[in-house]
């Protein structure tokens, strides 16, 4: 008889091992699946953000040529402007 009752009770400690074993891998997965999809959505943002910041770089650098530009043409007028005779 108490053979018998300690299989039964053995197998119950068991199962219910196998239960919180797989209720932690659950949850574990679940958890992993949040942080996977947080990172899908900040690698998208990130994505964005760098191609936000190359564009305003490509901008920047655009107007600092087209500022450079016009700038030596303003020295070329200077130049020309006293260069001329007032005499």
């Amino acid at each position: 008889m108490y053979s018998f009752a300690l299989a039964q009770t053995g197998a119950a400690d068991t199962a219910w091992a196998q239960s919180c074993a797989v209720a932690a891998l659950r949850s574990a997965v679940e958890a992993l699946d949040d942080v996977r999809a947080s990172l899908a959505v900040l690698t998208a943002d990130t994505g964005w953000h760098s191609d936000g910041v190359r564009a305003m770089q490509h901008s920047l650098d655009d107007l600092r040529r087209r500022t450079r530009v016009e700038a030596s043409e303003m020295r070329s007028r200077e130049s020309e402007a006293e260069r001329i005779d007032v005499s």
